[in-house]
Protein backbone atom coordinates (compact mmCIF):
# COMPACT_ATOMS: atom_id res chain seq x y z
CA UNK A 1 0.00 0.00 0.00
CA UNK A 2 1.49 3.35 -1.12
CA UNK A 3 2.00 5.85 2.22
CA UNK A 4 -0.77 8.39 1.96
CA UNK A 5 -3.38 6.44 -0.04
CA UNK A 6 -4.85 4.81 3.10
CA UNK A 7 -6.87 6.37 6.02
CA UNK A 8 -8.71 8.98 4.36
CA UNK A 9 -12.14 10.06 3.38
CA UNK A 10 -12.70 11.36 0.15
CA UNK A 11 -15.60 13.27 -1.42
CA UNK A 12 -16.42 12.76 -4.69
CA UNK A 13 -17.83 9.67 -7.44
CA UNK A 14 -17.03 6.18 -6.38
CA UNK A 15 -15.83 5.00 -10.10
CA UNK A 16 -13.33 8.40 -10.83
CA UNK A 17 -12.37 8.26 -6.70
CA UNK A 18 -11.20 4.66 -7.65
CA UNK A 19 -9.53 5.09 -10.93
CA UNK A 20 -6.86 7.34 -8.74
CA UNK A 21 -6.20 4.94 -6.48
CA UNK A 22 -3.09 2.57 -7.00
CA UNK A 23 -3.45 -1.16 -8.09
CA UNK A 24 -3.59 -3.90 -5.78
CA UNK A 25 -3.98 -1.49 -2.50
CA UNK A 26 -7.40 -3.00 -0.99
CA UNK A 27 -7.95 -6.36 0.91
CA UNK A 28 -11.46 -6.41 1.87
CA UNK A 29 -14.36 -3.54 0.21
CA UNK A 30 -17.91 -3.69 1.75
CA UNK A 31 -20.07 -1.52 0.59
CA UNK A 32 -24.37 -1.36 -0.23
CA UNK A 33 -24.88 0.81 -3.14
CA UNK A 34 -27.46 3.25 -3.56
CA UNK A 35 -31.03 0.76 -4.20
CA UNK A 36 -32.01 2.83 -6.94
CA UNK A 37 -35.74 3.20 -5.39
CA UNK A 38 -35.85 6.98 -5.15
CA UNK A 39 -34.24 6.88 -1.39
CA UNK A 40 -33.37 10.23 -0.54
CA UNK A 41 -29.59 10.26 -0.34
CA UNK A 42 -27.48 13.35 -0.03
CA UNK A 43 -25.40 13.81 -3.12
CA UNK A 44 -26.85 11.28 -5.45
CA UNK A 45 -30.39 11.25 -7.29
CA UNK A 46 -31.67 7.77 -6.78
CA UNK A 47 -33.85 7.09 -9.72
CA UNK A 48 -31.59 5.96 -13.03
CA UNK A 49 -33.25 3.55 -15.61
CA UNK A 50 -32.34 -0.65 -14.63
CA UNK A 51 -30.29 -0.42 -17.49
CA UNK A 52 -28.36 2.51 -16.95
CA UNK A 53 -28.35 2.07 -13.01
CA UNK A 54 -26.30 -1.48 -13.67
CA UNK A 55 -24.09 0.15 -16.38
CA UNK A 56 -23.21 2.69 -13.69
CA UNK A 57 -22.08 -0.11 -11.17
CA UNK A 58 -20.53 -2.30 -13.88
CA UNK A 59 -17.58 0.82 -14.20
CA UNK A 60 -17.50 0.95 -10.53
CA UNK A 61 -16.86 -2.58 -9.68
CA UNK A 62 -14.57 -2.79 -12.70
CA UNK A 63 -12.23 0.11 -10.65
CA UNK A 64 -12.76 -2.10 -7.67
CA UNK A 65 -11.01 -4.95 -9.43
CA UNK A 66 -8.05 -3.66 -10.66
CA UNK A 67 -7.43 -1.96 -6.49
CA UNK A 68 -8.07 -5.06 -5.15
CA UNK A 69 -4.70 -6.94 -3.98
CA UNK A 70 -5.04 -10.84 -5.63
CA UNK A 71 -7.40 -13.08 -3.30
CA UNK A 72 -9.26 -9.44 -2.33
CA UNK A 73 -12.61 -9.34 -1.30
CA UNK A 74 -15.36 -7.65 -2.03
CA UNK A 75 -18.61 -8.02 0.07
CA UNK A 76 -21.71 -6.61 -1.26
CA UNK A 77 -24.98 -5.50 0.42
CA UNK A 78 -28.22 -5.67 -1.73
CA UNK A 79 -31.78 -5.89 -0.91
CA UNK A 80 -34.60 -7.30 -2.90
CA UNK A 81 -36.61 -4.03 -3.64
CA UNK A 82 -39.98 -3.73 -3.67
CA UNK A 83 -43.36 -5.94 -3.55
CA UNK A 84 -45.16 -5.35 -6.58
CA UNK A 85 -42.69 -4.84 -9.25
CA UNK A 86 -40.24 -7.75 -7.47
CA UNK A 87 -37.06 -7.07 -8.90
CA UNK A 88 -34.00 -9.69 -7.98
CA UNK A 89 -31.13 -7.09 -8.49
CA UNK A 90 -29.00 -9.59 -6.71
CA UNK A 91 -29.27 -11.83 -9.17
CA UNK A 92 -28.35 -9.14 -12.13
CA UNK A 93 -25.28 -7.85 -9.90
CA UNK A 94 -24.18 -11.86 -9.62
CA UNK A 95 -23.88 -11.96 -12.95
CA UNK A 96 -22.28 -9.14 -14.13
CA UNK A 97 -19.42 -9.87 -11.67
CA UNK A 98 -18.98 -13.48 -12.88
CA UNK A 99 -18.66 -12.26 -15.82
CA UNK A 100 -15.85 -9.53 -15.14
CA UNK A 101 -13.92 -12.65 -13.41
CA UNK A 102 -14.90 -11.78 -10.08
CA UNK A 103 -15.50 -15.25 -7.99
CA UNK A 104 -18.33 -15.60 -6.17
CA UNK A 105 -17.70 -17.11 -2.69
CA UNK A 106 -20.87 -16.85 -0.89
CA UNK A 107 -24.14 -15.79 0.09
CA UNK A 108 -24.75 -14.39 3.55
CA UNK A 109 -28.47 -13.70 4.36
CA UNK A 110 -28.74 -10.63 6.58
CA UNK A 111 -31.99 -11.50 8.60
CA UNK A 112 -33.26 -7.78 9.99
CA UNK A 113 -35.58 -9.21 12.05
CA UNK A 114 -38.33 -6.63 11.38
CA UNK A 115 -41.12 -8.88 10.87
CA UNK A 116 -43.12 -6.84 13.89
CA UNK A 117 -43.40 -3.64 11.88
CA UNK A 118 -44.59 -5.33 8.55
CA UNK A 119 -47.81 -3.30 6.91
CA UNK A 120 -48.53 -5.04 3.68
CA UNK A 121 -50.18 -8.41 3.74
CA UNK A 122 -51.43 -8.24 0.68
CA UNK A 123 -54.86 -10.28 0.69
CA UNK A 124 -55.32 -11.14 4.71
CA UNK A 125 -55.48 -14.77 5.06
CA UNK A 126 -55.84 -15.85 1.95
CA UNK A 127 -54.37 -17.20 -1.00
CA UNK A 128 -55.92 -14.77 -3.25
CA UNK A 129 -53.13 -12.06 -3.42
CA UNK A 130 -50.66 -12.80 -0.14
CA UNK A 131 -47.45 -10.72 0.38
CA UNK A 132 -43.81 -11.89 1.36
CA UNK A 133 -42.13 -9.17 2.56
CA UNK A 134 -38.27 -9.02 2.39
CA UNK A 135 -37.04 -9.49 6.61
CA UNK A 136 -33.69 -10.05 4.92
CA UNK A 137 -30.78 -8.71 2.78
CA UNK A 138 -27.94 -10.25 0.98
CA UNK A 139 -24.29 -10.17 1.25
CA UNK A 140 -22.50 -11.64 -1.76
CA UNK A 141 -19.09 -12.11 -0.95
CA UNK A 142 -16.71 -12.41 -3.96
CA UNK A 143 -12.87 -12.87 -4.33
CA UNK A 144 -10.28 -11.58 -6.90
CA UNK A 145 -8.17 -14.36 -8.43
CA UNK A 146 -7.98 -16.66 -5.86
CA UNK A 147 -10.13 -17.57 -2.52
CA UNK A 148 -6.86 -17.50 -0.96
CA UNK A 149 -5.61 -14.11 0.97
CA UNK A 150 -2.53 -14.45 2.32
CA UNK A 151 -1.65 -12.77 5.34
CA UNK A 152 0.05 -13.23 8.87
CA UNK A 153 -1.17 -15.46 11.68
CA UNK A 154 -0.29 -12.95 14.21
CA UNK A 155 -2.27 -10.40 12.40
CA UNK A 156 -5.61 -12.96 13.14
CA UNK A 157 -7.76 -11.34 15.94
CA UNK A 158 -11.17 -13.23 15.31
CA UNK A 159 -12.27 -15.56 18.28
CA UNK A 160 -13.00 -19.43 17.80
CA UNK A 161 -17.03 -18.31 18.93
CA UNK A 162 -17.23 -15.90 16.74
CA UNK A 163 -15.28 -17.54 13.53
CA UNK A 164 -18.33 -20.09 14.20
CA UNK A 165 -20.90 -17.58 14.63
CA UNK A 166 -19.66 -16.03 11.15
CA UNK A 167 -19.10 -19.01 9.20
CA UNK A 168 -23.12 -19.58 9.58
CA UNK A 169 -24.22 -17.57 6.46
CA UNK A 170 -27.43 -16.99 8.55
CA UNK A 171 -26.64 -13.54 10.31
CA UNK A 172 -29.56 -12.51 12.37
CA UNK A 173 -28.46 -8.86 12.97
CA UNK A 174 -31.15 -6.17 13.81
CA UNK A 175 -31.36 -2.94 11.31
CA UNK A 176 -29.37 0.36 12.38
CA UNK A 177 -31.88 2.90 14.44
CA UNK A 178 -29.10 5.33 14.57
CA UNK A 179 -29.58 6.57 11.56
CA UNK A 180 -27.11 10.23 11.83
CA UNK A 181 -28.66 11.67 8.58
CA UNK A 182 -28.70 8.68 6.68
CA UNK A 183 -31.77 6.94 5.41
CA UNK A 184 -30.13 3.11 5.21
CA UNK A 185 -26.68 2.89 7.39
CA UNK A 186 -24.93 -0.11 8.22
CA UNK A 187 -25.37 -2.09 11.66
CA UNK A 188 -22.02 -2.55 13.44
CA UNK A 189 -21.99 -5.71 14.11
CA UNK A 190 -22.33 -6.51 10.27
CA UNK A 191 -19.66 -4.79 9.29
CA UNK A 192 -17.37 -5.78 12.37
CA UNK A 193 -17.90 -9.93 11.54
CA UNK A 194 -17.26 -9.06 7.35
CA UNK A 195 -14.49 -7.06 8.70
CA UNK A 196 -12.56 -10.05 11.11
CA UNK A 197 -13.82 -12.77 9.20
CA UNK A 198 -12.52 -11.81 5.96
CA UNK A 199 -9.19 -9.85 6.39
CA UNK A 200 -6.51 -9.50 9.05
CA UNK A 201 -5.26 -6.53 10.96
CA UNK A 202 -3.10 -4.17 9.21
CA UNK A 203 -5.27 -4.47 5.85
CA UNK A 204 -6.88 -1.90 4.03
CA UNK A 205 -10.86 -1.70 4.03
CA UNK A 206 -12.54 0.27 1.48
CA UNK A 207 -16.21 1.57 1.02
CA UNK A 208 -16.91 3.48 -2.00
CA UNK A 209 -20.76 4.19 -1.01
CA UNK A 210 -19.44 4.91 2.54
CA UNK A 211 -22.75 7.05 3.65
CA UNK A 212 -21.70 8.18 7.76
CA UNK A 213 -18.64 6.00 7.22
CA UNK A 214 -19.70 2.89 9.24
CA UNK A 215 -17.30 0.48 7.32
CA UNK A 216 -14.62 3.54 8.01
CA UNK A 217 -15.11 3.38 11.81
CA UNK A 218 -15.37 -0.16 12.56
CA UNK A 219 -12.51 -0.81 10.28
CA UNK A 220 -10.24 1.81 12.38
CA UNK A 221 -11.49 0.21 15.95
CA UNK A 222 -10.24 -2.99 14.72
CA UNK A 223 -6.75 -2.25 13.45
CA UNK A 224 -7.51 -2.13 9.93
CA UNK A 225 -6.74 0.71 7.52
CA UNK A 226 -10.07 2.39 5.57
CA UNK A 227 -10.26 4.52 2.78
CA UNK A 228 -14.00 6.15 2.41
CA UNK A 229 -15.81 7.69 -0.25
CA UNK A 230 -19.04 9.09 -0.69
CA UNK A 231 -20.89 11.49 -3.36
CA UNK A 232 -22.06 13.66 -0.03
CA UNK A 233 -19.96 16.32 1.21
CA UNK A 234 -22.68 16.33 4.26
CA UNK A 235 -21.61 12.59 5.30
CA UNK A 236 -18.09 12.75 4.54
CA UNK A 237 -18.11 15.21 7.07
CA UNK A 238 -19.91 13.05 9.75
CA UNK A 239 -17.89 10.25 8.96
CA UNK A 240 -15.39 12.23 9.43
CA UNK A 241 -16.22 13.26 13.04
CA UNK A 242 -17.38 9.31 13.72
CA UNK A 243 -13.83 8.19 12.66
CA UNK A 244 -12.22 10.44 14.95
CA UNK A 245 -14.05 9.28 18.01
CA UNK A 246 -12.76 5.68 17.44
CA UNK A 247 -10.90 4.18 19.90
CA UNK A 248 -9.20 1.59 18.67
CA UNK A 249 -9.18 -1.93 20.17
CA UNK A 250 -5.58 -2.46 19.22
CA UNK A 251 -1.84 -1.31 19.72
CA UNK A 252 -0.24 -3.38 17.48
CA UNK A 253 -1.43 -1.65 14.12
CA UNK A 254 -1.23 2.15 14.64
CA UNK A 255 -4.59 3.66 11.91
CA UNK A 256 -4.27 7.53 12.17
CA UNK A 257 -7.47 9.15 12.22
CA UNK A 258 -7.87 12.02 9.21
CA UNK A 259 -7.46 15.45 9.49
CA UNK A 260 -9.68 16.09 6.99
CA UNK A 261 -11.80 15.47 4.59
CA UNK A 262 -10.44 15.32 0.83
CA UNK A 263 -12.07 16.43 -2.55
CA UNK A 264 -11.83 14.59 -5.31
CA UNK A 265 -9.48 15.56 -8.00
CA UNK A 266 -5.25 14.59 -9.37
CA UNK A 267 -4.46 17.24 -6.55
CA UNK A 268 -6.82 16.64 -4.00
CA UNK A 269 -7.62 20.09 -2.15
CA UNK A 270 -8.06 19.95 2.01
CA UNK A 271 -11.21 21.48 3.81
CA UNK A 272 -11.28 21.58 7.41
CA UNK A 273 -13.38 19.18 9.41
CA UNK A 274 -16.19 20.53 11.72
CA UNK A 275 -15.52 20.30 15.44
CA UNK A 276 -16.91 17.54 17.45
CA UNK A 277 -19.35 19.26 20.05
CA UNK A 278 -18.09 19.09 23.46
Amino acid sequence: MNSGSSDRIIHGDAGRVLASLPAESVHLAITSPPYNVGIPYRGYTDDRTPDEYLAWLRTTWQELLRVLVPGGRFALNVAPTSIKDFRPIHHDLTRDLRRMGYILRTEIIWYKQTMGRRTAWGSWRSPANPHVVPSWEYVLVFSKGSWRLDGSREMIDISSAEFQTASDGFWAIPPERVRKGHPAPFPEELIRRLVKFYSYQGNVVLDMFGGTGTVAAVARENGRHFLHIDASSEYCELALERVRAVRPLTRRVRVPAPRQVEEEGPAPRLRSGRRRAS
